[in-house]
C-alpha cells in the first residue's frame, strides 16, 4: 500500500509541475519547452499505462521524476539573464548545468532499459558484464540519439537553434550521455553480481 501511495505522489508531482511549466511556457511563449511539455507528458502517460509490464523500480520512476523537473527548470528558469541549461556549475569550462542533465538523464535511462531487458536476457548474457555493458550503453546512446533528433525538430519548426545549441554541443551531449551510461552499468553489474 505504502508503494502505491509513494507512487502516486510521484505522479502527481509529475503532473503538478508539468501543468506549471507549460503555464509559464505559454506565458513566456517558449514554444521549445511547451513542446518538451508535450513529449514528457506523453511518456509520463506511456510510464503509468505500462509500468508493471516494463519492470520500473520505484527508484527508477522517481529518477524518471527528478530528471523531468530538472529539463523544465534548465529550459524555463534564467539566474542573472542565463538561461539555467547555460550556468557553468564547475568553471571554467567544464560542467554546465546542461551537462549534467544529460549525465543523469542517460545514467536513469541505463537502469529503466535493464529493468526492462532484463528479465530477458539469457544467463550468456546476465553473467558476462561487459556484453552486458555493451548492450545497455548502446540502447541508451540510441535513446540519447533520440533525444538529439526530439531537439532538432524544435531547431527545425520552432526555431530553437540558439537555444539548442551547434554541433559542438550535440557532439558533447552525446559524450556525456556515454559517461551518464557507463557511470550506471558500473553500478548495474555490481548490483546484479550481488543478486547473482
Amino acid at each position: 500500500m505504502q508503494e502505491k501511495t509513494e507512487l502516486k505522489l510521484m505522479l502527481y508531482f509529475a503532473i503538478g509541475y508539468l501543468v506549471i511549466f507549460a503555464i509559464l511556457a505559454i506565458i513566456n511563449k517558449n514554444y521549445e519547452f511547451l513542446y518538451y511539455t508535450f513529449i514528457l507528458s506523453a511518456l509520463i502517460l506511456i510510464i503509468v499505462l505500462y509500468h508493471k509490464k516494463i519492470h520500473l523500480s520505484k527508484t527508477v520512476l522517481f529518477g524518471l521524476t527528478i530528471l523531468g523537473v530538472m529539463h523544465l527548470l534548465g529550459g524555463n528558469i534564467h539566474i542573472s539573464g542565463t538561461n539555467l541549461y547555460d550556468i557553468w556549475l564547475i568553471p571554467p569550462n567544464i560542467l554546465k548545468y546542461d551537462n549534467l542533465v544529460h549525465v543523469f538523464g542517460i545514467f536513469v535511462a541505463t537502469f529503466a532499459i535493464f529493468s526492462i531487458i532484463q528479465p530477458h536476457l539469457n544467463k550468456k548474457i546476465n553473467h558476462n558484464p561487459f556484453l552486458l555493458s555493451l548492450i545497455l550503453v548502446s540502447i541508451a546512446m540510441g535513446i540519447g540519439s533520440f533525444n538529439e533528433i526530439l531537439e532538432l525538430v524544435a531547431v527545425v519548426f520552432l526555431g530553437a537553434t540558439k537555444q539548442v545549441g551547434d554541433y559542438f554541443n550535440n557532439a558533447l551531449d552525446l559524450v556525456f550521455n556515454l559517461i551518464g551510461s557507463i557511470i550506471a552499468c558500473f553500478f548495474i553489474i555490481i548490483r546484479h553480481r550481488g543478486k547473482s
